[in-house]
């Protein structure tokens, strides 16, 4: 197939996130196939207008804030050149069902709702929810993957008809994490990685880290990754006098990552919601248990009392509580710690990548023959 995929950001984007990695790991395998994949994402500073990275070729057009309408543009000049359109629907839907001729399937991530007003001014917010409102007004007769079983659940309650719903699952690289051996930290450690934005809400997690200390001083908390709320999440730190305890790394390689995951005792997570939840998974990798909020998509990431723990969302006192029954049983953490690694092991892209291909021709059996 000749694909032609389109997001608002590339793997290369400075603001990159899941949404990135999922399509990037499961398209550079489609295009390691045989098939060709072209992504068109906004322009950064700094970066050409065209590159190949990993048998993807990029085309950066437009900006962040009107790629919408420049895309839509941009595809009036391609005179059906390609086979497949695949609409990456992450920040504002582009309802390319609207003007594009080509076959169309829809990847989301997941419904962002209110959670939006957590992360951006309130009058942004409500226009980025009033135009998923309209996802199915648009992409109705558009088949859709979505990462979870929670963000299917909740595109299908949108009014998405269910027969146009599938799931692609996010994976980890399993070679990486398979070929890092590290052992755990002598002292108790918890980890998070992962952009720092308000909506992942890690001062709830702060919050329960001073409980902690209380009982654990030697508790260590290291946050790892970047974001725009990490100022203000440092000033926080700050007021609760837990510099010798909660530690940034900034931003971390592969390798530091699979490493910091490894030594942690317990991955902690309290976002206001999520798709999925990568860095969950390769933390089980890890052999790592994770404790998270309960809510869409970690509700799908975590099996709750098998692989790690759920805990009401914001909630400081209940979530330090769990994380210190976890950090003095050994016993029922090392249950929970097999039990991850053997979860993990069942995510791979390569799976989703071979999962795409032989979906969509089920939704478009015109495409059969140039799947196989």
């Amino acid at each position: 197939m000749k694909i032609l995929a389109v997001n608002w950001r590339c793997i290369k984007n400075p603001e990159m996130g899941g949404a990135e990695i999922h399509f990037h790991e499961i398209f550079k395998r489609i295009a390691a196939k045989g098939h060709s994949v072209t992504l068109v994402a906004h322009k950064f500073k700094g970066a050409p207008e065209k590159e190949a990275v990993d048998g993807i070729e990029i085309i950066r057009i437009g900006n962040k804030f009107l790629f919408d309408k420049q895309f839509k543009k941009f595809y009036k000049t391609l005179n059906g050149k390609y086979d497949l359109i695949v609409d990456d629907i992450s920040k504002i839907p582009l309802f390319t069902p609207s003007y594009v001729k080509e076959p169309v399937v829809g990847i989301l991530h997941h419904i962002h709702g209110n959670s939006l007003y957590k992360e951006i001014p309130a009058p942004l917010a409500y226009y980025i929810i009033r135009k998923e409102k309209q996802i199915p007004k648009y992409y109705g007769n558009t088949p859709i993957f979505t990462v979870s079983e929670s963000t299917r659940k909740e595109l299908i309650e949108l009014g998405q008809p269910e027969k146009y719903t599938d799931i692609l699952y996010n994976a980890i690289n399993q070679e990486l994490f398979y070929n890092t051996e590290i052992k755990k930290s002598d002292i108790p450690l918890i980890t998070y990685v992962g952009r720092i934005k308000k909506y992942k809400n890690l001062e709830t997690v702060i919050d329960a880290v001073y409980l902690l200390v209380k009982k654990i001083p030697d508790l260590e908390f290291i946050i790892a990754g970047t974001g725009d709320n990490e100022s203000s999440l440092k000033n926080y730190v700050h007021t609760k006098n837990l510099e010798k305890n909660v530690k940034f790394l900034g931003y971390v390689t592969e390798k530091e990552k699979a490493e910091l995951l490894g030594k942690a005792w317990l991955f902690v997570t309290m976002p206001l919601k999520e798709g999925w939840g990568i860095t969950i998974i390769e933390a089980n990798a890890m052999g790592t248990p994770a404790i998270g909020a309960d809510v869409p998509g970690l509700r799908d990431s975590i099996k709750d009392n098998e692989t790690g723990l759920l805990t009401p969302y914001n909630n400081a006192e209940l979530l330090s509580e769990k994380i210190f029954r976890l950090i003095k049983d050994g016993k029922e953490r090392e249950r929970l710690s097999q039990n991850a690694k053997n979860w993990a092991s069942k995510f791979s892209w390569d799976s989703s990548a071979e999962h795409f291909l032989r979906k969509v021709p089920e939704w478009y059996p015109q495409l059969k023959e140039k799947t196989v």
